[in-house]
C-alpha cells in the first residue's frame, strides 16, 4: 500500500480547506435544525428514597439502626430497583393517575437508580409532558413503599425527596448537538478528501513522477505565466478564423463590410453566388421542358 507522507497530507487538506470550511457549516447548521425543529423535548422529574431500619418487636429496637438494618437495606438495594420497574407497579400507576399511556411504554420512562455507598434510590421519570414526568415519578415512589410493605413486610423505604416539575428539557443541548454534528461533518469529508485523493492517479509533480517510474528526473520545464497567456490568445484566434470561413462558406447574406478596401471582394463574392443561382434555375427550368416534351 502507497504511503502517504505527512506534509503531503496536510497540503491536501490545506488545498480543499474551503471545502472543509463549507461542509462543516452545513453540518452545523443541520445540528441547530436537528436540535430545534426535528428532535422532540423530553422532561425528567425525580424522586429519592431512603432505605432505614426494619420494623421491630419492641419500641426500643424501632429507634435505632442496627448494623443487620443496614447490611440488611445493602441487600435488598438490587432487588427494590426490579420492584420499582414492574409490571405490577406500572399497572397500578397507570390505573391510580389514569394514563393514556402502555404498559411497556410506563416501563421504559422509569429508570431507578443507587446512589453508590448510600442507602438511596432515586427514580427517575422522562416524559414529553414535565407535568406528567413529575405526577408518575412520585406515584411509582408510592405504590413501589407500598409493594415493598407488602412483600417483605417491613416499612424500611421512605421518600426523601418528592419529584418537582422540571421545564427545562432534558435531551435537548444545543451546543453538544452543534459540536456533535460539525465533527461528523468534519469526519466526513475528510474521509471524502482521502478516498479522492487515492482514486486520484493522475501526475502532477516530478515527485510522482519518480514514484510511478522509479527514475529521477533530470529536468523539467517551467511554463510561466506568459507562455499560458500566449497560448490561450494563439488558440483564440484560430477559433475567430475558423468561425469567419464558416460565414462566408455558409451565410449568403453576409453584411457588407466597412471598409473600402474589402467592398470589391465583397461584391465579387456576392456576384458569384448570384451567377450560380442563375445557371441553377436555368438547369432546372431545361429539365422541366425535356420532361414535358417526353410526356407528349
Amino acid at each position: 500500500m502507497e504511503e502517504i507522507d505527512l506534509k503531503e497530507l496536510l497540503d491536501m487538506f490545506l488545498e480543499k480547506k474551503f471545502l472543509i470550511i463549507i461542509v462543516v457549516i452545513i453540518a452545523t447548521i443541520l445540528g441547530v435544525i436537528y436540535t430545534t425543529k426535528i428532535l422532540v423535548p423530553e422532561y425528567q422529574s425525580s424522586t429519592s428514597l431512603v432505605l432505614v431500619q426494619v420494623g421491630g418487636e419492641n419500641l426500643e429496637d424501632t429507634n435505632s439502626i442496627t448494623t443487620t438494618d443496614i447490611t440488611l437495606n445493602s441487600n435488598l438495594v438490587d432487588d427494590y430497583r426490579e420492584i420499582a420497574k414492574s409490571k405490577s407497579v406500572a399497572t397500578k400507576v397507570i390505573s391510580n393517575l389514569n394514563l393514556d399511556m402502555s404498559l411497556q411504554d410506563v416501563q421504559e420512562s422509569i429508570e431507578v437508580a443507587s446512589i453508590s455507598d448510600t442507602e438511596l434510590i432515586q427514580i427517575t421519570v422522562t416524559h414529553t409532558n414535565p407535568e406528567t414526568a413529575c405526577r408518575i415519578a412520585n406515584e411509582v415512589a408510592k405504590v413501589f413503599i407500598e409493594k415493598v410493605d407488602e412483600i417483605y413486610k417491613v416499612s424500611n423505604v421512605h421518600v426523601l425527596d418528592e419529584a418537582q416539575v422540571s421545564n427545562i428539557p432534558s435531551n435537548v443541548n444545543l451546543i453538544k448537538n452543534i459540536i456533535i454534528f460539525a465533527f461528523i461533518g468534519f469526519i466526513l469529508v475528510s474521509a471524502y478528501i482521502l478516498l479522492i485523493n487515492m482514486l486520484d492517479t493522475t501526475v502532477k509533480t516530478d515527485t510522482d513522477i519518480e514514484k510511478a517510474l522509479h527514475v529521477p528526473v533530470l529536468a523539467s520545464i517551467v511554463l510561466t505565466d506568459e507562455d499560458v497567456r500566449k497560448k490561450s490568445m494563439s488558440a483564440n484566434l484560430k477559433s475567430k478564423e475558423t468561425e469567419k470561413n464558416i460565414q462566408i462558406s455558409y451565410n449568403p447574406t453576409i453584411i457588407a463590410p466597412h471598409s473600402a478596401e474589402n467592398t470589391s471582394e465583397y461584391e465579387k463574392s456576392t456576384s458569384s453566388i448570384k451567377n450560380n443561382t442563375i445557371v441553377h434555375k436555368n438547369n432546372k427550368r431545361n429539365r422541366n421542358k425535356s420532361r414535358r416534351g417526353g410526356r407528349k
